[in-house]
């Protein structure tokens, strides 16, 4: 095929992506849907139409083929945003329609910074303003978080959320025919895996999903998590930024959110507040700002919710629902349709602040009344209801940095920590029935100064019924003590298994039960670090992707994520703990409602 042939391809596709951005300025929502279905069906259909050409390929792309593949990222940036007041739709940049132009706003008291930045501090609090994306704290005592930079507008929306997603489905498409040609002009056979699937691709996912925050962001949290042989290896190295967080939201939008929120008057509220947020996560961002308590000065944590978050789950899920499926991101074994029902559920009340602040004071008053926890220096800092809505939330400041930084400490330090994080996982679960579930290790903080861990963080706490902890609790039981009979009477009849399972998934199952209860299988100390844990149980998942009949309870999808992370965190620190003892606890004292025997009181054949 001639290097002219080769452009006319490029050209073709160029003419497509500028005829279905002139769609969406007559169909509106709908244009979008239909634009992004369209261009992941043209990406898939590339790689098929380049194979039919059956012609000897020269051995490198033609710089005219470049400069025509880059005419399609140009004219992927052409889409439709709607005008609130006459609703005419007018064909600009997606950037445009993402960002929202910022209007100029008039100059107050407040102070400008030197990289123009308007700061409201009337203690002068100083800024750091390096770029983190999580709590990302000095491990010394009241060490100040640094800050993020402004990043793009929150698109607020449903119009703009929806550009935002036929943008990644163009850019997606253009990515397909670039991977596509690039393997077919390869020398090399060394490229397997799906072409869509690509690493372009799912770092411009990963990307878009950062900007967009809300649903989109909470979606790829989620997936994020998953145990990486359970997604492509592409995708799985990308959603490594998106577990760090979200981008920041540009000054003026935090200002139309505050005012919203808590008055035109927002400022006399705080004796100072610290416009750039030291993190970012998938429905809002965090401010460090003081308050006066009774004539005292005390230091508070201002988290504020992006705008359009919570009136954009449904079209948000809606779309990269539709975008993750026909792009093959997600396999089929990960049951997608059940991983986002999921996320909606969760991201629904996570919107709400004022549920999460009844959330944080129902742990603050669980874990304060621990004697164990509470000896161990576990806590949780108070909410701030005065300066709190269903959209902002205010606490107490916590010192410190993130626990993983325990890591640097002494081994008996270490252990205490990894112990605590055992215990407070293992009575959330199966005596309180309510648990933090978000496993992000920011979510932990540690101050070396004290040696006090700080929880924080309750948007995602939920309640277990009884009935499930009766039937997880036999379970794990089983597992601690590799009883199989059991372990698969339980399993069938929670649901995790149909009894249709073919021998490779029985196996895989039976492993990776045994493998999760290992740690409380002896009386002895468990080394988390060098039990290679988590890989023997990704071994044993990967099974499930190809065998797996039925999704697990939906409890699981929360419950496993925290178990994952209460492993993972004790890896890290490398702690060196007894665990059995935890448990044993738990089993001796719980009162079973399930009309079976006691599991400490059966008699096995």
């Amino acid at each position: 095929m001639s290097a002219a042939s080769w452009i006319r391809v490029a050209n073709g596709f160029r003419l497509v992506a500028h005829a279905a951005s002139t769609i969406l300025t007559h169909e509106g929502a709908n244009g979008v849907t239909l634009l992004t279905r369209h261009s992941v069906d043209l990406a898939k259909n590339a790689r098929t139409a380049a194979k039919a050409a059956g012609v000897t390929f020269p051995s490198q792309m033609p710089d005219g083929i470049r400069h025509n593949i880059k005419g399609v990222e140009l004219h992927k940036n052409m889409a439709m945003v709607a005008n609130e007041k006459n609703e005419t739709l007018s064909t600009l940049q997606v950037d445009n329609a993402i960002s929202e132009p910022e209007p100029s706003l008039p100059l107050d008291s407040s102070s400008t910074s030197n990289d123009g930045v308007q700061q409201f501090n009337t203690k002068e609090i100083d800024n750091d303003n390096s770029q983190i994306k999580s709590h990302d704290y000095d491990l010394s005592l009241g060490s100040n978080p640094v800050s993020l930079k402004e990043g793009r507008a929150v698109p607020s929306t449903r119009i703009g959320r929806a550009v935002g997603f036929a943008s990644l489905g163009i850019g997606i498409a253009a990515g397909t025919i670039v991977e596509a040609a690039s393997r077919i002009l390869s020398t090399q056979s060394s490229s397997s895996g799906s072409v869509i699937a690509n690493d372009a691709n799912a770092e411009r996912l990963a990307k878009t999903l950062c900007r967009m925050r809300g649903a989109a962001l909470k979606l790829g949290q989620m997936l994020s998590i998953q145990d990486e042989t359970l997604l492509p290896s592409t995708l799985s190295r990308a959603l490594e930024q998106v577990r760090q967080g979200a981008d920041a939201m540009p000054i003026y939008q935090l200002h139309k959110q505050l005012k919203a929120e808590l008055g035109e008057d927002w400022r006399s509220k705080f004796e100072s507040f610290e416009e750039l947020p030291f993190a970012a996560a998938s429905i809002g961002q965090v401010h460090r700002a003081t308050i006066l308590d009774n004539g005292v000065l005390k230091n508070v944590v201002v988290k504020v919710q992006y705008p359009g978050v919570a009136d954009s789950i449904e079209s948000d899920l809606r779309n990269l629902t539709m975008l993750v499926k026909m792009s093959g991101f997600a396999p089929k074994g990960l049951f997608i349709d059940r991983v986002i029902e999921v996320g909606r559920e969760e991201l629904s009340v996570e919107c709400d602040y004022i549920r999460e602040a009844r959330n944080q004071e129902r742990l603050q008053d669980l874990i304060h009344g621990d004697v164990h926890l509470a000896k161990a220096k576990f806590r949780v800092p108070s909410v701030v209801t005065s300066h709190s809505t269903r959209s902002i939330l205010t606490t107490e400041f916590c010192p410190g940095g993130t626990i993983d930084k325990v890591s640097f400490l002494d081994q008996e330090e270490r252990n205490r920590i990894g112990r605590n994080i055992m215990r407070v996982t293992v009575k959330e679960l199966f005596i309180w029935r309510f648990m933090q579930t978000d496993p992000n290790w920011g979510n932990f903080l540690y101050d070396v100064g004290s040696g006090a861990t700080y929880l924080i963080d309750f948007g995602s706490a939920r309640e277990y019924s009884k009935s499930f902890v009766d039937g997880y609790l036999r379970i794990v039981w089983a597992c601690a003590n590799n009883d199989t009979e059991t372990l698969m009477a339980q399993s069938h009849k929670m649901g995790f298994l149909t009894g249709q399972e073919n021998d490779i998934m029985i196996d895989a199952h039976i492993k990776s039960g045994f493998t999760l209860g290992e740690p409380f299988a002896t009386d002895d100390i468990y080394d988390f670090k060098s039990s290679g844990i988590t890989g023997r149980i990704s071994d044993h998942g990967s099974a499930f992707l190809r065998h797996r009949l039925t999704p697990p309870p939906e409890e699981v999808y929360t419950l496993h994520r925290k178990l994952a992370g209460a492993f993972n965190l004790c890896i890290k620190i490398g702690a060196k703990i007894k665990c059995r003892d935890l448990l044993e606890d738990v089993i001796r004292n719980h009162i079973f409602e399930d009309g079976q025997p006691h599991p400490l009181h059966m008699v096995k054949n």
